[in-house]
């Protein structure tokens, strides 16, 4: 699912990746740290057992997955996403300035322009928001009810979904 989204990057520090379980500080939810070490709850695998796979049948996994892969990816092309995120977490403690909200732009190459200048987790929230919206839209088919919005959405999001795969060969990826 990774190489469908993110396409093959070239960096071996991108293969180095893992999945652990989550022990430290909030241990209801997802995080990664520098080294591709993603971190994630004990119900987030298979029977509750963290040498099992993720459970990516469960949306919600699968989108923190590609949150914090995509906080990896921003790793590995020179964000400081560490430094960047405390800083956005303790404003939010402090100030109540919810780090992951962003607002949707109508146009297709708006929201293309928007996730490329926004910070380290917007980015990423934007991130997982457009690989779930184009999976919820690939598992439907056309008679579900919902399928023409689904579509929809999954097109505006497809600029986003384009050029991050584009960009498996900048810069060592």
């Amino acid at each position: 699912m990774l190489a469908q989204y993110f396409g093959e990057p070239a960096d071996p520090r991108w293969r180095r990746m893992r999945v652990h379980l989550r022990r430290l500080g909030d241990t209801r939810r997802a995080l990664s740290f520098n080294g591709g070490f993603l971190s994630f709850p004990r119900y987030c695998f298979e029977g509750d057992n963290p040498r099992e796979a993720l459970r990516l049948d469960q949306p919600m996994i699968t989108g923190w997955l590609m949150h914090e892969a995509f906080h990896h990816w921003q790793r590995l092309r020179g964000r400081a996403v560490t430094r960047d995120a405390l800083r956005l977490q303790w404003r939010f403690w402090r100030h109540g300035d919810n780090p992951y909200h962003y607002a949707l732009c109508e146009c297709p190459s708006g929201l293309l322009a928007k996730f490329q200048r926004a910070q380290v987790e917007q980015q990423a929230q934007m991130w997982q928001d457009a690989v779930m919206a184009d999976r919820a839209y690939r598992e439907e088919d056309e008679s579900h009810p919902q399928f023409a919005a689904l579509q929809c959405t999954a097109q505006q999001w497809q600029p986003v979904l384009q050029w991050v795969r584009s960009q498996a060969g900048a810069i060592g990826f």
